[in-house]
């Protein structure tokens, strides 16, 4: 979740954990993710010196596929990984992308917007209401930012992801946040289901993003625990992740563009489903709080990235993630629990690379 006025961002993520007790320990060899995809483990050493082949013969193409093999379907070290990631990012911008949104592999978004907030709550002996109201432009600026979310998906999963969004504006207001006294308020999963309980049944979604206004109109502003806030899969959204935000009308934030910040949001959902549900190790995709600046030397950075003084946006470190962290094969096996084929039909996990 990002919280207002930090830079530093953080997650709330469900998720279990699992300890081995009286275990003898020893080093633990490399997670496989080939062995936890159903598929037979490549050789890193041989996709190496085919991708340093490939380079030599100025077989771009061929050599990002076997970089990004080292990466994928490879039983390979963090220094095998540091090394293809350097020439995965030298090498993807010059080879050619799908352009074509058709070919693309659809992650299932839906948007909810509640068009009314009508909330109360105590501040002592007083009584606090406010209504809030999403106007005409208020929503346009809301599509608009989930748009330029797709195209940011669309662009820097290199054409391999599409973001399928079904909008729903909730014309009842909303009555209830969860939180206590003075707040800070939130709109919770559970509280919005008579919601968006008739709008999934039926027809499962990777992500669901709900939006309320917390500023303007009628009384003061609603006291919002974060800019935005994520959750894993969730059963209250029948295995999608969830994404609340408590939307300002000054969003995007100054300096940033528009849809960073849910895109900001669906990475933290990105990084879990690799780990979670298609069984990647977890150290592939970092966290897209892991963004540093140029010599910040705090612990859980992303060392092959920094941000430079000059930028305003945290989007070079995003576009870092997806192009160089997660390969195209990657991409094009992205699901969340909801959409995921159940065990007796696993197609997906034995798909073979892409050429």
């Amino acid at each position: 979740m990002r919280m207002p006025g930090l830079l530093l961002l953080a997650v709330v993520l469900v998720g279990v954990l699992v300890a081995a007790a009286g275990a003898e320990k020893k080093p633990a060899p490399p997670p496989n993710p080939s062995q936890a995809l159903g598929t037979q483990a490549l050789d890193a050493a041989t996709c190496r010196d085919k991708a340093l082949a490939a380079e030599k013969a100025q077989d771009r193409p061929g050599a990002l596929a076997a970089w990004e093999r080292v990466i994928d379907r490879c039983n390979a070290t963090e220094e095998q990984r540091v090394e293809a990631r350097a020439h995965i990012k030298e090498l993807r911008p010059k080879v050619s992308r799908n352009t074509d949104p058709r070919k693309a592999h659809p992650w299932k978004v839906l948007v909810v917007i509640f068009r009314h907030l009508d909330f109360s709550w105590q501040d002592g002996e007083k009584t606090i209401e406010v209504r809030k109201t999403i106007s005409p432009e208020d929503e346009k600026k809301i599509r608009k930012s989930v748009e330029s979310f797709g195209g940011h998906v669309f662009r820097h999963s290199s054409g391999m992801l599409r973001i399928d969004a079904d909008f729903a504006v909730i014309d009842e207001p909303l009555t209830k946040l969860y939180g206590d006294g003075k707040g800070p308020f939130c709109p919770a999963p559970h509280l919005i289901r008579p919601f968006t309980d008739p709008l999934i049944k039926g027809k499962p979604y990777d992500t669901v993003f709900s939006y309320v206004k917390y500023n303007g109109d009628e009384g003061p502003d609603v006291p919002a625990p974060w800019i935005a806030s994520t959750f894993a899969s969730l059963g209250e959204m029948g295995g999608a992740g969830y994404v609340n935000v408590p939307w300002h009308t000054n969003y995007p934030l100054p300096g940033e563009t528009d849809g960073e910040m849910e895109l900001h949001e669906w990475l933290h959902q990105i990084d879990w489903m690799f780990c979670h549900v298609l069984h990647y190790p977890d150290e592939l995709v970092p966290t897209p709080d892991a963004g540093r600046f140029e010599g910040d030397d705090r612990p859980g950075g992303d060392p092959e990235y920094a941000r430079k003084p000059t930028e305003s946006t945290w989007m070079r470190f995003y576009q870092h993630i997806m192009e160089d962290h997660i390969t195209r094969q990657m991409w094009a096996e992205a699901a969340m629990p909801s959409r995921r084929p159940s065990p007796s039909r696993v197609d997906f996990r034995s798909r073979k690379p892409l050429p």
